[in-house]
């Protein structure tokens, strides 16, 4: 999707090339095994979903179907966090709370105004595995955007959690019964141009 910081987001190829299905878990929020650290997985949404898909993304003439990967995203981790916000419903309510710049892009302080302060997303300045692990050990879920793509534009995926050599995602484009798999590689890390991290408020 386009978002505040964004490209338009095409399938990313190169995630999805390296995925493989994971055996089915059931944990507690935080928790860690053996050396895994993940949260919960209780949504997984597609962007072009047939409920949303041609909903269009903020008041622009984009839809969420080709446009909307860091909305399905966020609705995913904010869903995640016990708001019941599916793509559709998180349109629009950021269109309602001023959510969107004209141009379709997301304002990161709309996820604070439509939970009325109970979620916040956290914008860093650079990229690092550092962050994205405190992210995923404090409870929030992070956001990561692809760029440099072979079709010139970015994606936006949302991480899970992680072990020793693979972070956990959830990708807007794939429709899988099971997270991803990323292997945590200095080429992989590089590939990630930011990084947002969306949680709740202390």
């Amino acid at each position: 999707m386009k978002n505040y910081y964004v490209l338009l987001c095409f399938p990313l190829l190169f995630l999805l090339g390296c995925s493989t299905p994971l055996t089915p878990y059931s944990v507690d929020y935080n928790s860690s095994h053996k050396g895994n650290v993940y949260l919960p997985d209780r949504a997984s949404f597609i962007q072009k979903d047939k409920r949303w898909g041609s909903q269009r993304l903020g008041k622009t003439s984009d839809t969420i179907a080709s446009d909307g990967c860091l909305l399905t995203a966020s609705a995913m981790a904010l869903t995640n966090l016990g708001f019941q916000l599916n793509p559709s419903k998180l349109n629009k309510a950021l269109t309602r709370y001023d959510g969107f710049t004209s141009q379709g892009w997301l304002i990161w302080d709309g996820i604070r105004r439509v939970t009325r302060g109970k979620a916040k997303a956290t914008v860093y300045n650079t990229v690092s595995k550092q962050i994205i692990d405190k992210c995923i050990m404090s409870g929030s879920y992070p956001l990561v955007q692809f760029d440099n793509l072979p079709n010139g534009r970015s994606h936006w995926a949302m991480v899970l959690g992680r072990n020793k050599n693979v972070y956990y995602m959830r990708d807007p484009l794939k429709n899988t019964p099971y997270p991803l798999n990323f292997p945590i590689t200095n080429q992989n890390l590089n590939a990630f141009k930011s990084v947002r991290c969306i949680g709740l408020v202390d």
